[in-house]
């Protein structure tokens, strides 16, 4: 879609395509808009920035949540503008909207669904989930927030900036590696949007994520088999929040523990239900 990122906002109802951020006429004749489009959670520069990580500043902050926002509400004011607009809107989100305190054999917190509270949940992610979301509301389409779980690939994402350490064996757990992993196979996640698109009766929330979340270890273990290599080298909590900071709290230390409970009731059926499969796909499947 053509965009003028630096159209001034109060210029939008004028409706010139020098004038606005994406002009409403650009979107006629779609079925379906898909965005999926945000700044990368954690790569950057630093001491760990070949692995793709790297501790939030605030200029990073800043540019995760403006990536999201600003060009989601962008797509909902020319969808509300357009004279015939896409029938369907999904738009990205994840499972950190459910906040980032799930963990084996403490709480044992129920996992979340699309019908959990998510008002008040905590963290930097779970903000940024919240007005992702708001900014995608629009009258006059289907609207569908996909939350994202963690999407394995060896081409990109977590596993992605994995795969390296894992394979040279030098993998292990997170903390005490009982954080809960939310996952989603590559495979999965296409296939779920998909069904998605041709489900008329999926709206609002829906958890993308396999339906059997897991533990940190689990994930550790898992990647470990998939790539028969040993995972004996963890790496410690102090760590972790020495190099990452509030990232690492959240991302790395942090679980969430989420089910699709609306996939499933719509009758979508995944190919990768448990952490074993996902991985094997991951590193095994060309996708």
């Amino acid at each position: 879609l053509p965009w003028n990122p630096e159209a001034a906002e109060e210029s939008d109802s004028n409706n010139s395509n020098a004038n606005v951020i994406i002009a409403p006429g650009t979107i006629n004749q779609m079925d379906a808009l898909v965005h999926l489009a945000g700044e990368n959670v954690a790569t950057g520069k630093g001491l760990f920035g070949f692995l793709g990580l790297r501790a939030w500043t605030e200029e990073k902050k800043a540019s995760i949540m403006n990536s999201r926002v600003g060009p989601t509400t962008a797509l909902a004011k020319a969808i509300a503008a357009s004279k015939n607009p896409p029938t369907s809107f999904l738009v990205a989100s994840g499972v950190g909207v459910y906040g980032t305190n799930y963990f084996a054999d403490s709480s044992d917190e129920a996992a979340a669904d699309e019908s959990t509270d998510t008002t008040s949940t905590e963290g930097f992610l779970a903000d940024v989930s919240r007005q992702w979301e708001s900014a995608a509301d629009v009258e006059n389409a289907r609207v569908v927030k996909c939350r994202m779980g963690v999407v394995l690939s060896k081409k990109g994402g977590a596993l992605g900036k994995l795969y390296l350490p894992f394979w040279l064996g030098g993998g292990g757990i997170v903390g005490n590696g009982k954080q809960y992993f939310t996952f989603v196979s590559a495979r999965d996640a296409a296939r779920a949007l998909v069904h998605t698109l041709r489900t008329p009766s999926l709206t609002g929330p829906v958890n993308y994520c396999a339906p059997n979340p897991c533990t940190n270890y689990d994930f550790t273990k898992a990647l470990g088999r998939a790539l028969s290599r040993p995972t004996i080298i963890p790496l410690p909590k102090f760590a972790v929040r020495l190099l990452f900071g509030e990232m690492g709290d959240e991302m790395l230390l942090g679980g969430v523990r989420a089910k699709p409970t609306k996939l499933e009731q719509s009758g979508f059926e995944f190919e990768h239900p448990t952490v074993d499969e996902a991985c094997r796909s991951a590193i095994k499947e060309s996708i």
